[in-house]
C-alpha cells in the first residue's frame, strides 16, 4: 500500500512538474494550487507539531502526578508499618516486663 502511495505521489509529481515547465496555459492555476497545497501542508506539519508537544506535556504531567501518589502511597505504608512494628516491640517489652515481676 505504501508503495502505491509513493508510487502515485512521485507519477503526479512527474506530471505536475512537466504541465509546469511546458507552460502551457493552466500554469497559473498550477502554480496556485501548488501554493494551496504547500500551505495546507505547513500549516498540518506545525498543527501535527504543536499536538506532540501538547501530548508530550501532558504525558510527562500524568506520570509526576502518578508518580507522586505513588510515593505517597508508599510513605503512608512505611509510616503504618513502622507504627505497627513499634507497637509490637513496646507490646513485647511490655509482656517481658510483665513476665520478670
Amino acid at each position: 500500500m505504501f508503495t502505491f502511495v509513493f508510487i502515485l505521489v512521485l507519477g503526479l509529481a512527474g506530471w505536475t512538474t512537466s504541465a509546469f515547465l511546458s507552460k502551457g496555459k493552466h500554469q497559473l492555476e498550477i502554480k496556485e494550487e501548488l501554493e494551496n497545497m504547500f500551505s495546507n501542508i505547513k500549516q498540518f506539519l506545525s498543527s501535527l507539531k504543536n499536538l506532540i508537544h501538547l501530548l508530550i506535556k501532558d504525558s510527562i504531567n500524568s506520570a509526576a502526578n502518578g508518580d507522586l501518589k505513588m510515593v505517597k502511597d508508599n510513605m503512608v505504608e512505611i509510616v503504618k508499618s513502622n507504627v505497627v512494628q513499634h507497637l509490637n516491640t513496646n507490646k513485647s517489652e511490655e509482656d517481658s516486663e510483665d513476665i520478670a515481676a
